[in-house]
């Protein structure tokens, strides 16, 4: 059956969300599903809107409220459908969705439960599950849920970009690239930054977010927030060092370039890395436990490494290159619009 979607977010700076409705718009593209990007309201998330036009995606902007999204949603034919990303596109999605009895698709991205409103909207999200079909990032995040079922993130993978050798007296580079709030975990990296001994490592950060006046950054090389090939092609190493995740675009993406991941056993995580086989994993989001894993990867040999980063590219071209991922995405999208039909 012939459908669009619409994939409906509230947004305001760059992260997983942003990079998964990029790789999502450009899968549907692939099998000549339209799609296109709509706004909970205009952030001024220029750096993101840029994104999109440089990958030919159509967005627009609701006006941050019910009204608003009630009368786009009416112009949209019944075969368009809403898929919501991010917990005030979700709750306000299925709430319009059941005022027009149309089709709802939700995919809950978010490990971590928030504090404040947050940890309250989340909450009320996960109650209104009940009204959408839904996809979650990672097992645990599945089992909160109504009718739920995993999807896993993807990446747009290309020809594998050849590893790097990281010969033992050659300088290692470190990074950690994402939000910088308390859930990713920014403090641990500076930490295990300020106390390393080594003279081969040199730590670098990449994004933005609400603690970057927070942190001391004197330890690390700070570059704020980077076009993604710019990063893999100045890292040897990529930290998730988070407190929670579901299933961070920045692993995949990592290991897609070439670059060995060391990783806190959060989220999904654990079912993608295999410690010693296509990366590293911290028995726990510290760092102490993230110094532990960095003295490891300066003893690893040239061949220790090379053999890690050859299973962690083979692992992505086999498992999250979409192909997998789309004829879920196709399933749900048929069963929620064969659904919403009315009967004869």
């Amino acid at each position: 059956m012939k459908y669009s979607v619409i994939l409906f977010v509230d947004s305001s700076l760059i992260g997983g969300i942003e990079s998964h409705l990029i790789a999502m718009s450009k899968l549907l593209e692939r099998y000549n599903i339209m799609s296109s990007v709509l706004f909970y309201q205009d952030h001024n998330n220029r750096e993101f809107y840029h994104r999109l036009e440089k990958a030919n995606i159509t967005y627009g902007f609701a006006g941050g409220n019910l009204k608003s999204l009630n009368e786009i949603l009416k112009m949209f034919p019944r075969s368009a459908l809403l898929h919501t990303h991010g917990y005030k596109a979700s709750i306000m999605g299925k709430l319009v969705c059941r005022w027009q009895n149309r089709p709802c698709i939700s995919t809950y991205h978010a490990g971590e439960e928030g504090v404040g409103k947050v940890y309250f909207y989340n909450k009320l999200d996960k109650l209104l599950s009940y009204f959408s079909l839904n996809f979650a990032v990672s097992n645990s995040l599945t089992k909160e849920l109504y009718n739920a079922e995993l999807l896993e993130n993807f990446i747009s993978v290309k020809k594998p970009t050849k590893p790097r050798t990281l010969r033992s007296k050659q300088e290692i580079n470190i990074g950690f690239v994402g939000r910088l709030s308390h859930e990713k975990g920014p403090d641990i990296f500076i930490e295990a930054a300020k106390h390393s001994a080594s003279t081969n490592l040199n730590f670098h950060m990449f994004g933005d977010g609400p603690m970057v006046n927070e942190l001391d950054l004197s330890a690390v090389n700070y570059h704020g927030q980077c076009e993604q090939q710019q990063i893999w092609q100045q890292l040897d190493v990529l930290v998730i060092c988070s407190r929670a995740e579901g299933l961070p675009m920045v692993a995949l993406e990592a290991m897609s370039h070439g670059v060995l991941v060391i990783a806190a056993a959060v989220g999904q995580l654990p079912h993608i890395i295999n410690h010693l086989s296509n990366g590293l994993m911290m028995g726990e989001s510290s760092a102490q436990a993230l110094q532990k894993q960095l003295k490891n990867v300066e003893m690893l040999s040239t061949e220790q490494k090379l053999y890690m980063l050859n299973n962690a590219q083979k692992l992505i071209q086999q498992r999250f290159s979409g192909e997998q991922q789309f004829k879920q995405l196709d399933r749900v999208y048929n069963t929620s619009l064969l659904a919403s039909l009315p009967n004869f």
